[in-house]
């Protein structure tokens, strides 16, 4: 058993610590319970994709901000934000975006819109915000298929 030790702690020196490689982390989820607001992340490729969903207003926009300031810091290529299933948004989740924009551009990262539902863009439109978060376009199938292992057949 001492041997055994002394070799785990020999190879992570060395930049090896005995484990198997890991396969790509699994997508996080937070939810603002009183607002129904959901946010799922998955890493591709270096960027963040972030898929949000339900409410944003002033009782769950610090959530979304949190979530975007920690996406931001741990992936400095960008992250790439769908908005599409959000049903009410408001000047609160309007700031958040505006604040993480500008975070992003501090920092030298992208911060990009995929999808928008009619409630954002209505109000990207009425704020004449909308030329600051022109919709891009989400990497293409392919990236996700190799950022993922392949499902064995069962």
């Amino acid at each position: 058993m001492a041997g055994a030790e002394q070799h785990r702690r020999e190879g992570a020196q060395h930049g090896d610590d005995g484990l198997a490689p890991t396969a790509p982390a699994a997508p996080r989820v937070i939810r603002h319970l009183r607002s129904g607001l959901s946010i799922r992340m998955t890493d591709v490729l270096g960027r963040t994709r972030m898929t949000v969903r339900g409410e944003i207003d002033l009782d769950c926009a610090e959530t979304l901000h949190q979530a975007l300031t920690s996406c931001l810091a741990d992936t400095p290529a960008g992250v790439d934000v769908d908005l599409g299933a959000v049903d009410f948004f408001d000047c609160a989740g309007l700031n958040v975006l505006l604040r993480a924009r500008s975070a992003a551009r501090a920092a030298g990262a992208q911060l990009c819109l995929t999808a928008m539902s009619p409630a954002v863009a209505r109000l990207l439109d009425l704020t004449r915000c909308r030329e600051a978060f022109p919709l891009t376009a989400p990497q293409p199938a392919a990236a996700d298929a190799a950022a993922w292992p392949e499902a064995r057949p069962a």
